[in-house]
This record gives structure tokens, C-alpha cells and sequence, in this order.
């Protein structure tokens, strides 16, 4: 149970936003890295291509989340949790 197992569980599931099918995003405001610096990969999350590119493209991982309504360092927390068991 590696984390690279982990990054295949997250692109198994379907997009947070439109449930299709996704690819990982890590999300930018955990950890204190700083806005540019991606997480660790428990901090990924499922989002389709097309709602990556919207969220890269807006510029505030911020205003994304709450345009969409889902709090995605939760959901993360939650899931990975949830995988380790």
C-alpha cells in the first residue's frame, strides 16, 4: 500500500464536481508549502481534465472550491484515512 497505489485509488474515482471519470489534483492550499508548491499525495484529489484546467486556469484554488461547493482538504483527509484502514 504505497502511495503511488494511492494516486491509482484517487484516479479510479469519479471527478468531485461532475462525477466523470479524473485524474489526480494535489490540491495548492495545504501544508503550508507555499501557492505554487503541490501537496503530498494524500492531499490528492479526484477531478476530471476538464475541471483541473478550470481550477489551474482560475488562478485561486479558493474561489474554485467554493464556486463548486466541496471542501476538498476534508473530503482528502477523509479518503485517505479512509484508504490506510
Amino acid at each position: 500500500m504505497g502511495l503511488l497505489s494511492y494516486l491509482t485509488h484517487i484516479r479510479s474515482l469519479p471527478c468531485l464536481i461532475c462525477q466523470h471519470p479524473a485524474e489526480a489534483h494535489h490540491l495548492m492550499i495545504v501544508g503550508g508549502r507555499g501557492g505554487k508548491l503541490k501537496s503530498g499525495d494524500e492531499h490528492a484529489v479526484p477531478l476530471c481534465h476538464q475541471h483541473h484546467m478550470e481550477l489551474h486556469g482560475m488562478g485561486n484554488e479558493y474561489r474554485f472550491w467554493d464556486k463548486h461547493g466541496v471542501d476538498p482538504v476534508e473530503w482528502s483527509e477523509k479518503e485517505f484515512t479512509e484508504w490506510l484502514a
